[in-house]
């Protein structure tokens, strides 16, 4: 076989959606050398960023995600700036409902995302004032809602896009349609990775590749509980759903009364998530959304966005993410030195990318990615170890669906 192109590394990332492009993104601007970022597809075209949603939000049932989104939105709000090209962030406010069994918790969470906010308002609001903000909406069974003015939405592939413009512009190299096989390690440090094609020598490896991320570890011996999942969105027609002020404009939103959320996506359309059967297998073709599946995710938006009953349907996407069993993600060191994961963010990871890339590369540069080394707090809840150890992250007050 041919000599593999980029055969010698500083660094490998392996998984090319937003949470590897932003890392490194992050470990080219730290100038940590040589950095190679693979993908077995597309990068940010086959897995779960491409079918995000791309809610940007503080309100989250636990306090650790909470801080991690707050250290995030900035980014989101100062992209140019910060990163540079357009990822999309559109404010439209983020609403959060539950029913008034969860209303004590609702204050919470809310409170708890004040603390984080900043210069930011978080407001808890009842039915009437929800109304009056977005007389769209159907408040039938709203207990209590949260609302962040700042919230919205960003576009998660123009987001990628831009990480891998800016981290290309910083010397990274792209690999593309090569599937990292395994981690290789000599007497507990890493010395590579073994992909499709060949070996990349490296003394250090990050797994960011969700749903697929964590295989390459199980030669070591390291095994992460990330189970692959069926995920899906899709789009419809409605005019007016993005247009402040219009009697149709919609907030981005998830509502735990129904197990649903959506979003308007520009100004006369509309995104919502299709809960779809989670058993997949990963190596095979994801199919396409069913009818059923979204016969059943029109009938509960439209629970409380009544013109979605009859709002026609613009396209769908279905896709693959990696989810834990608190579905929170796997964030750190792990095995021999050199090894760090991140990856199992099981449907939140868009939101918080910018912060985990951040936080992550410098674990990685100050400590080598070696276990308790140049720790950030802020990472400490998210360890790989936590499930062995029985401390699953419990969020401190949860709803029906979060």
């Amino acid at each position: 076989m041919s000599p593999v192109l980029h055969a010698h590394a500083d660094a490998v990332v392996v998984g090319g959606g937003v949470i590897g492009a932003a890392i490194a993104h992050r470990l080219a601007l730290a100038g940590l050398g040589r950095i190679v970022l693979c993908d077995q597809g597309r990068v940010s075209a086959q897995g779960a960023t491409s079918r995000s949603g791309g809610l940007l939000r503080l309100h989250h049932t636990s306090a650790a995600d909470t801080r991690l989104a707050a250290r995030s939105l900035p980014v989101f709000e100062q992209w140019a700036d910060v990163i540079g090209g357009d990822c999309g962030y559109r404010r439209t406010g983020f609403v959060m409902i539950v029913g008034e069994e969860h209303a004590d918790g609702l204050r919470q969470n809310a409170a708890a995302a004040s603390d984080a906010a900043g210069y930011r308002r978080t407001e808890v609001v009842d039915a009437a004032e929800l109304k009056a903000l977005y007389p769209g909406l159907r408040t039938e069974g709203v207990g209590l809602a949260a609302y962040e003015p700042e919230g919205g939405y960003a576009d998660p592939l123009a987001a990628t896009a831009a990480l891998l413009g800016a981290a290309y512009r910083l010397g990274v190299s792209p690999s593309e349609g090569i599937r990292a096989v395994k981690v290789l390690e000599r007497a507990g440090t890493v010395t590579g990775v073994l992909t499709s094609i060949g070996r990349i020598d490296s003394p250090l490896v990050v797994l960011a590749g969700g749903a697929w991320g964590s295989a390459p570890a199980e030669y070591l011996g390291i095994h992460i509980p990330v189970t692959a999942r069926r995920i899906g969105l899709a789009q419809a027609e409605l005019p007016g759903a993005g247009r402040r002020g219009s009697a149709a404009s919609v907030p981005t939103c998830i509502d735990d009364t129904t197990g649903s959320y959506f979003r308007p996506d520009g100004l006369d359309r509309f995104y919502f998530g299709v809960p779809s059967k989670p058993d997949t297998e990963l190596g095979r073709d994801v199919e396409p959304l069913t009818e059923s599946e979204l016969e059943a995710a029109i009938a509960a938006v439209a629970h409380r966005v009544p013109a979605a009953a009859a709002a026609p349907l613009a396209g769908t996407r279905s896709g693959l993410d990696g989810y834990t069993p608190d579905k929170r993600p796997v964030v750190g060191a792990a095995g021999p030195d050199g090894l760090y994961l991140a990856l199992g963010f099981s449907g939140g990871g868009f939101k918080l990318a910018p912060a985990v890339a951040e936080l992550a590369a410098l674990e990685i540069t100050e400590g080598g990615a070696v276990p308790g080394k140049a720790v950030q707090q802020l990472l400490e809840p998210y360890r790989p170890q936590r499930f062995l150890a029985g401390h699953p992250i419990r969020p401190e007050a949860p709803y029906d669906h979060m």
